[in-house]
């Protein structure tokens, strides 16, 4: 049996994240690997009551496109009892949701993991909820960066901000690509991780995670 491995790609929206994970899952399938994708964009068990109350009394927005997209934002800035609370509720249901979703079927299963967005897009989201960049010096954030497995391969997909916003209704309408751009490479400059040029073709991307893959066994 090939050895279980977990490799995640990362990156705003429009960056071409699904794309670059369907092609690794064919790859790793190809070289032995018993693999299943997974898509780790939101995780809201215990946090759901409070979107719904933060929807409520208007601290939560969401905006519905033409094309029946959804682009949605949290101002929990206003509220210091929001801007506590969110990171400590999220950061539970991630830890649900890697055990069940990642840790589960790796250590007892033996699966390969390709992860269309991982834990990181979730310490991003928080960061644009509570309008806080320095929330990644927090002790909470630490917490989030503890559950991200030492093995794990992360992969950060960015582009320019007119080149994300180009490709979708939702990414062109979304008040907030510029910071979200920002703070991925707050991220992979804080974590070490690679960052790749997303406005590259498809196949361009994928032979550079080739390449890094290979370098890193």
């Amino acid at each position: 049996m090939s050895e279980s491995r977990l490799i995640c790609i990362i990156g705003p929206d429009g960056a071409g994240k699904s794309t670059q994970a369907d092609m690794l899952l064919e790859l790793l399938s190809n070289h032995g690997h018993d693999c299943e994708y997974r898509w780790l964009g939101f995780n809201h068990y215990l946090s759901l009551p409070l979107l719904g109350v933060a929807r409520l009394i208007g601290l939560s927005e969401i905006e519905t496109l033409d094309s029946g997209r959804e682009v949605g934002y949290h101002h929990f800035e206003r509220s210091k009892i929001l801007t506590k609370l969110y990171p400590v509720l999220l950061l539970v249901d991630t830890l649900l949701a890697y055990l069940i979703a990642v840790a589960w079927p790796r250590s007892q299963l033996g699966k390969s993991l390709v992860c269309d967005r991982f834990i990181h897009d979730t310490v991003v989201n928080i960061m644009l909820s509570i309008d806080q960049p320095d929330f990644i010096d927090t002790a909470v954030c630490n917490l989030f960066f503890r559950l991200i497995p030492d093995d794990a391969e992360v992969f950060v997909l960015l582009a320019d901000e007119d080149t994300l916003r180009d490709r979708r209704d939702d990414v062109e309408a979304d008040r907030n690509i510029s910071e979200k751009i920002q703070y991925y490479q707050i991220l992979a400059d804080r974590l070490d991780l690679p960052v790749i040029d997303s406005s590259k073709s498809p196949e361009s991307i994928h032979h550079e995670i080739q390449a890094q893959l290979r370098r890193e066994h």
